[in-house]
């Protein structure tokens, strides 16, 4: 029986292995094609985490329309591809709307060249790539570092402000905050749909797991027989 259950483990673990080389085979071929990480019928919703309400209408001008813990939701209603562009039509529920009513609908036009990323709700995949090459052609009120879009601005009272954005895998932002000159937090949103990122360092942690079972399995059995 332990032999069986060890062969069971081996056997997983190099499926594993194999479906992380598989991973990397695909990315390679697909590199420079950039595609929408999401299907359609995707819920989305986002919540008011920290908000300095005072510095808020300070920097910007007007007073925010949330207050802290507030939410809004997305639901993606259809994703369609063109020659240069995605078009996600999207149902939109703002902040103290009501969810039992029929939301809003908007329709995003999303060019697949990164160079023209326009400040986009969402990022095409593979997230990383998408971003680097956003980064090598960006203006210099940009930065681009792994999942994350960093942007410096004015506001239209004439006050410094940073904006992040930080993207999970499939291109949705899960973070997005907004600073003051002096790195002081005006407002952070963050996504109640945060997944784990399925890439080497999980699979990683997987083999690990898995080795780490099997040892356990060989000590056990060492202990019976010993008494």
């Amino acid at each position: 029986m332990l032999q069986k259950n060890i062969r069971i483990l081996i056997f997983l673990l190099l499926c594993i292995i194999a479906f992380s080389f598989c991973l990397n085979v695909k990315a390679e071929e697909e590199e420079d094609t950039y595609d929408v990480g999401f299907d359609v019928g995707t819920e989305l919703i986002w919540e008011v985490k920290e908000l300095d309400a005072s510095t808020f209408k300070l920097i910007f001008g007007f007073e925010p329309n949330f207050e802290k813990g507030d939410q809004i939701k997305i639901i993606i209603r259809d994703v369609r591809e063109f020659t240069l562009t995605y078009i996600i039509n999207y149902e939109f529920w703002d902040y103290k709307s009501d969810w039992g009513v029929p939301g809003e609908e908007f329709s995003l036009n999303m060019y697949k060249d990164p160079s023209r990323y326009d400040d986009y709700l969402y990022c095409l995949t593979p997230i990383e790539d998408y971003i680097a090459a956003f980064g090598e052609n960006a203006t210099s009120e940009y930065t681009a570092h792994g999942n994350t879009i960093t942007k410096r601005a004015v506001s239209d009272v004439g006050k410094d402000y940073r904006w992040d954005k930080e993207y999970d895998i499939r291109g949705i932002p899960v973070v997005e905050a907004y600073y003051d000159e002096y790195d002081q937090i005006l407002v952070k949103v963050e996504g109640t749909f945060r997944i784990v990122p399925f890439g080497l360092y999980f699979i990683g942690f997987m083999v690990a797991g898995i080795i780490g079972t099997i040892i356990l399995i060989l000590r056990n059995k060492r202990y019976s027989t010993k008494n």
